[in-house]
């Protein structure tokens, strides 16, 4: 991620709520996606009227309209266990992008999202999100939410400490994520990659889910839709942070109640990711430009 809090926060495989902070916004920022995707009850096929109100609404940041036709391939289990054939369905996707084709609000038929592999802060990402919620609401409201969530995914490259090009990740991020790293396995075995994950639950149907792991190839990609630009390929660690709410009735669809659920989503990610790396990686590398 990529807000430095100054006070107040600690980490110790639960997540804190930040009383007083002060935001930094690192100018050698990690983070390499953020996606914000209301899930909602699917609506009918949205008509070239409906789709100028939300081209209206976001013309000034996404002013390039498209659209696809997703292929979606299902699977069910027949009475023996047995898998059947797959069934495959088509769902039109429309979407808006930057020019650069780095920021996308993307609309199907049970969903509405914001993608962005140029992430500054989190309220140029709400503020999107806002008019794109409130021109989905104008064109066709959808029946109720089922599920909003916030993932943010993190790639963070450090300097190696010796010729073997492997950085020494204890020095970079907290120990606790590193997993059995000083086993002797022996026949020659040595550690390539680790990886594991952490959930987390609270009281009010939310949830957060933390991936992780030391790795040489890329988190994200690059692709047609939404375009990053790719480093050299080399050793890399990945946070990857997928804050949610999935409650168990289905509420209303309702522009301000989905964005005050994404702003209480957003609030422990920033304390987790504060929690999980070091002064070191703070210092000489995230505050470097």
């Amino acid at each position: 991620m990529f807000l430095s809090l100054r006070n107040g926060y600690s980490f110790g495989y639960r997540i804190v709520m930040i009383i007083s902070m002060e935001e930094e916004i690192y100018p050698n920022a990690p983070i390499v996606l953020m996606v914000a995707e209301i899930k909602h009850t699917a609506h009918g096929p949205m008509d070239e009227k409906q789709s100028r109100i939300i081209s209206e609404a976001v013309k000034e940041t996404l002013p390039i309209r498209t659209e696809d036709v997703e292929q979606n391939l299902s699977f069910s289990a027949a009475p023996d266990g047995s898998m059947s054939q797959p069934q495959v369905s088509q769902t039109k996707a429309l979407r808006w992008s930057s020019r650069d084709k780095r920021t996308v609000v993307t609309v199907r038929p049970d969903s509405i999202s914001v993608e962005t592999t140029k992430y500054r802060r989190y309220e140029d990402v709400r503020l999107l999100l806002e008019k794109s919620l409130t021109a989905l609401a104008d064109a066709i409201v959808p029946d109720g939410v089922t599920r909003i969530g916030l993932r943010y995914i993190d790639e963070i490259r450090v300097p190696s400490n010796d010729d073997s090009g492997i950085p020494r990740w204890d020095e970079w991020v907290d120990g606790s994520l590193l997993g059995p790293h000083d086993i002797e396995i022996g026949q020659g075995l040595l550690p390539v990659r680790n990886e594991g994950a952490s959930a987390f639950s609270g009281g009010d149907s939310t949830r957060l889910v933390l991936r992780y792991g030391a790795q040489d190839t890329y988190v994200v990609g690059s692709t047609p839709q939404l375009r990053r630009p790719l480093p050299a390929p080399g050793p890399l660690f990945k946070l990857d942070i997928d804050s949610y709410w999935q409650p168990e009735d289905i509420p209303a669809f309702a522009p301000a109640r989905i964005l005050a659920m994404a702003d209480k989503l957003h609030g422990p990610v920033r304390s987790i990711f504060e929690g999980l790396i070091t002064d070191k990686l703070r210092n000489e590398v995230l505050r470097r430009g």
